[in-house]
């Protein structure tokens, strides 16, 4: 399964989103299965490094070519550039429960520029 999350500013009340919603507690944008493998894609407008609770991943892809160098190994935060996408390989094996991403720019983070998502 492949999950598209647009990190974005959005006009109005809601600043830094995630697929155009603003935080809020409890409400999951994904609901992966436990032992699943997904690919997620990060697709900015911003600088923004995403950060994923729980699981590491590895990087498959970056603007629809080739990971870059500076993308192998193991990872739990990855940085995006402006206008970027770059595709994650996660498996969720260890816990089920509601974990969370979100950006680590602090004002980002501190706007609530992060969703929950929830392993079943």
């Amino acid at each position: 399964m492949t999950r598209t999350f647009l990190f974005q500013r959005s006009a109005g009340a809601e600043g830094w989103t995630i697929n155009g919603r603003p935080y809020r507690p409890g409400r999951p944008l994904a609901t992966p299965r436990l032992g699943a493998t997904e690919v997620w894609r990060f697709v900015t407008d911003f600088h923004h490094p995403v950060h994923l609770h729980l699981n590491h991943f590895q990087v498959a892809a970056r603007n629809g070519g080739a990971p870059g160098p500076y993308d192998a190994g193991w990872k739990d935060t990855v940085d995006l550039r402006p206008a970027e996408s770059l595709e994650i390989v996660t498996r969720f094996t260890d816990y089920p429960g509601r974990f969370m991403l979100h950006c680590h720019n602090l004002e980002h983070e501190d706007m609530a520029m992060m969703a929950d998502f929830t392993v079943q």
